[in-house]
């Protein structure tokens, strides 16, 4: 089936950590599955790609899942490997539209559970309904991220939260990071908040996000009881883009959603940091560019602000008190092996 729609967060990186051996089969036993699943591919140039990934997701659909493969405007359309799945739902954006592209796949989704992957995901375990079941049955549970292994070596990458990846890998905990293409949404949450900000294009479209589903009395977590594997594609990719997104829209992130004292540190901090980053890797021109068009965009930005209550800023303020000390992200920073979803 074809759908043609009318319309149209810090620094990735992270040191990476062996995976260690959990007992799976010590959790709880699982009974039938109760909710109704959605999985949404947003796919861009990669078609050789997509058609190993649906393969593997054909189990899925015979369990019941509604497959949705969003293609943001590639030029070889997806459709050349989507019409040998007539299961499958294909829509395709206008033109790029960037992570917000997600959200016509939430539009079209009609799962409980609205599952995201990118086109160079994969691996996601035969079990992941049922473990998924039992994270949703907890209703305050509005997303969950997954864990993202590095391909060949299984080692924990992609680590956005804001704690120790060796300490806190394969722990449960609320954050209010995303990682856009390996996490499952509750559906009722996303109509009610709504997807991700289209003017970001990439980059904080995740805090945007999870900011609305707190400030909802929901919850973000990230669990370890569901894991895919991150190949880390080159196609579609382009080597300035995280130096000019991260740093713009740090600004727009501030505006749209955070109190005047916090929102100010978090632009002095993750713009300088940016900074750094930018100097070392050579990319100034476009930390430059990030923060002359995100002060163009501010009044635009703080004209969509909305408010976050006493209570979403304390639980902000909570997850914030586990971030490692200056000493391990100054170890960070000698990374240069930086992934992003």
């Amino acid at each position: 089936m074809r759908i043609t729609p009318g319309h149209a967060p810090g620094f990735g990186g992270a040191r990476v950590v062996p995976l260690p051996d959990v007992d799976l089969e010590a959790l709880p036993a699982r009974g039938a599955r109760k909710l109704s699943y959605s999985i949404v591919v947003l796919t861009f140039e990669r078609n050789h790609l997509l058609e190993h990934l649906l393969a593997e997701l054909q189990g899925f659909l015979r369990a019941g899942a509604q497959i949705i493969i969003v293609d943001n405007a590639s030029r070889v359309p997806a459709e050349t490997i989507t019409r040998l799945h007539p299961d499958v739902t294909l829509i395709r954006a206008p033109h790029n539209l960037g992570a917000a592209g997600r959200n016509l796949g939430f539009d079209a989704a009609t799962g409980d559970v609205i599952i995201c992957l990118d086109d160079d995901i994969h691996g996601l375990s035969r079990d992941a309904l049922e473990r998924l079941d039992e994270i949703f049955a907890d209703s305050r549970i509005g997303a969950v991220n997954f864990t993202v292994l590095e391909e060949g070596t299984g080692r924990v990458v992609n680590w956005v939260h804001h704690r120790r990846v060796e300490q806190f890998c394969r722990a449960v905990f609320e954050t209010y990071e995303i990682t856009e293409g390996a996490v499952a949404f509750r559906g009722s949450i996303l109509q009610r908040v709504g997807g991700y900000p289209e003017a970001f294009f990439l980059s904080h479209e995740g805090p945007d996000l999870a900011f609305r589903i707190m400030n909802e009395g929901s919850q973000v977590i990230y669990s370890p009881a569901v894991s895919v594997t991150h190949s880390f594609a080159p196609e579609g990719r382009t080597s300035w883009r995280n130096y000019y997104y991260d740093t713009r829209n740090t600004l727009w992130l501030a505006a749209r959603n955070l109190p005047m004292g916090y929102g100010f540190r978090i632009v002095v901090r993750q713009t300088l940091a940016m900074l750094l980053y930018s100097l070392r890797d050579g990319y100034i021109k476009w930390w430059s560019k990030g923060i002359w068009d995100g002060v163009l965009g501010l009044c635009t930005a703080w004209g969509e602000r909305r408010v976050l209550s006493n209570e979403t800023m304390r639980r902000i303020r909570q997850i914030d008190s586990f971030r490692p000390p200056l000493w391990y992200l100054l170890r960070r920073w000698t990374v240069r092996d930086i992934h992003r979803l």
